[in-house]
């Protein structure tokens, strides 16, 4: 009988964290979008950056869900399964972005320069082999927002994912006191602000345990959480009030004071009771959490490309549509309705080539992937 029960929670799907998913990967791309008096400058969408953390809290979280508490781990199918997900999107970004420094080094040559020398300081020639193994944000020898910029976050996955599948494959139990441990401790080393480790790294540690953590606070309490449908929506808006004013508001330690706002948040929105998650439960919500691999990951791209347009569309018409604000380009057409207008397009493009990544570079990517991983000897 406890076995059965073991099998069905690790087979439940939590389908309002996977719309969270979705919803922080747009988040992101807006505090990544530079465009002249818009909606992404209010402070909640100029510190949306933190929703990277949630990513980490939420790794941890469902990582501990599917395999923290299974008496059958495998080490092997479960590397295997990790790095197919991984790996084909994010090598094909990569060379996207080598590509896209070839271009600006012939783009050189006709008078149209960008931000910086094409294979230079981040996307130096040395930086494509940190890249490849993804250990970029795990040293300070390195780049960590070296060419696809926001991969590094994907290098503090990957190898969370391995310290994770240690703990598994080394300890039976009590797991969770380790992950505690860890999470305590690399907590500790950014409030102290030690430079051992790279501040990303201590970021994807603490915030992916924790997370872990969570999932077993959950486990055990899921059986006594019910709650009223009216009471449980009132936590559930609670909750993400207190998610915007963590992300919005100035303060010390904010980035471990909204891990732990993130950490409640998943807590409370695992159990799927008020009428937010019913909301988050819609399909337009649960595809965007299927697409968020490539939302992220891709967008950097395509605002790279779009600031390109409009630089050469400048240089060929005459007129000024870039404009650069402390150091940084920015993209303005001289109207707030059509730079409003322009952030919601992006958006819209990012989501379109997203759904096409999603089908033919991540699916079958891992297919491809996993089959040949399986196979090697």
């Amino acid at each position: 009988m406890a076995d059965k029960k073991l099998k069905e929670l690790s087979e439940q799907r939590f389908h309002v964290l996977d719309s969270f998913r979705g919803i922080c990967a747009l988040l992101v791309v807006l505090f990544h979008v530079r465009i002249v008096e818009t909606i992404v400058d209010a402070s909640f969408f100029r510190n949306s950056a933190l929703f990277v953390s949630f990513f980490f809290v939420l790794s941890g979280f469902v990582l501990a869900h599917r395999y923290g508490f299974k008496p059958d781990f495998n080490f092997k199918k479960f590397i295997i399964s990790r790095t197919s997900r991984i790996y084909p999107l994010h090598i094909v970004m990569l060379i996207v972005f080598i590509i896209i420094e070839i271009g600006k080094y012939f783009a050189a040559n006709y008078g149209i320069n960008f931000n910086n020398e094409p294979f230079t300081g981040q996307t130096s020639l040395s930086e494509i082999i940190p890249n490849m193994l993804l250990i970029q944000s795990w040293t300070h020898y390195t780049e960590q927002l070296s060419f696809n910029y926001l991969s590094w976050s994907i290098s503090i996955e990957y190898y969370m994912y391995i310290i994770f599948a240690i703990t598994l494959f080394l300890i039976k139990s009590p797991r969770y006191l380790i992950w505690g441990a860890v999470a305590i401790a690399t907590y500790m080393l950014i409030f102290l602000g030690d430079t051992t480790l790279t501040k990303q790294s201590l970021n994807g540690l603490s915030c992916f345990f924790s997370g872990a953590l969570v999932y077993f606070l959950y486990k055990k309490m899921k059986d006594r959480s019910r709650l009223n449908k009216a009471i449980a929506t009132i936590i559930e808006v609670i909750v993400i009030g207190l998610v915007i004013i963590a992300v919005s508001v100035s303060y010390p330690n904010k980035l471990i004071v909204c891990s732990l706002v993130f950490c409640l948040a998943i807590y409370i929105f695992a159990h799927e009771q008020g009428w937010l998650s019913d909301i988050l439960k819609g399909k337009i919500f649960i595809y965007l959490g299927k697409l968020s691999y490539s939302i992220y990951l891709i967008h950097g791209a395509i605002l790279f490309c779009m600031i390109s347009f409009f630089i050469i569309l400048q240089k060929i018409l005459g007129l000024n549509f870039t404009v650069m604000l402390d150091g940084v380009r920015y993209i303005d057409l001289g109207d707030n309705y059509l730079n409003n207008s322009l952030v919601f397009l992006v958006l819209f493009v990012v989501v379109v080539i997203s759904n096409i990544t999603y089908k033919y570079i991540e699916i079958k990517g891992q297919i491809i992937m996993r089959r040949a991983l399986t196979n090697s000897k």
